[in-house]
């Protein structure tokens, strides 16, 4: 008959930890710190793409009587907004020039304080309201049921109820 010693129940489970003191070849530390700094360098170079790709393209700002063959034209009796119209709106008063008249209220393209293209529109006995873009190339500008778009800038769809009023303009109705 067969005792428990005889089997050798724990060599056969956990005979293959006999290497575990017995020492492996290392590598050599410099190495180790070569593939750390060449990770840091990835890691880093990721952070810099991303920073610089977050802000997106630089568009560089144009003068705004450049953007509508309009604005380059002298401002006519048409297009004077009355002061007390405009109120304390940052728009240049003699940048103004009537583009439209819609059931809103008159449309006028005019440059901001700061130099951004905008279309002023002056509701009947009530106050004026101004929307302004970064006067850059292919501005574009969609102020209650005006569109205004700058030389070669994009036409809003037809389907959504728009149709031609005058160069680069276009009303909703």
């Amino acid at each position: 008959m067969t005792t428990i010693d005889d089997v050798d129940l724990f060599g056969e489970a956990f005979g293959g930890f006999r290497s575990v003191g017995v020492a492996r070849r290392r590598r050599p530390a410099v190495l180790t710190v070569l593939a750390l700094l060449a990770a840091a360098g990835v890691v880093g170079a990721g952070f810099v793409w991303a920073r610089d790709n977050a802000r997106g393209p630089v568009v560089e700002h144009v003068d705004a009587r450049t953007l509508l063959p309009v604005l380059a034209t002298v401002q006519g009796a048409d297009d004077v907004v009355d002061r007390a119209e405009i109120g304390s709106l940052a728009v240049e008063p003699a940048s103004t020039r009537f583009l439209a008249e819609t059931g809103s209220g008159r449309h006028f393209a005019a440059i901001s304080a700061s130099g951004d293209l905008c279309v002023l529109t002056v509701p009947s006995g009530d106050l004026a309201t101004l929307g302004c873009v970064r006067s850059v190339v292919g501005a574009q500008l969609a102020s209650g049921d005006v569109w205004l778009a700058a030389e070669g800038g994009p036409a809003p769809a037809a389907d959504d109820g728009w149709h031609e009023a005058g160069p680069n303009l276009w009303v909703r109705g």
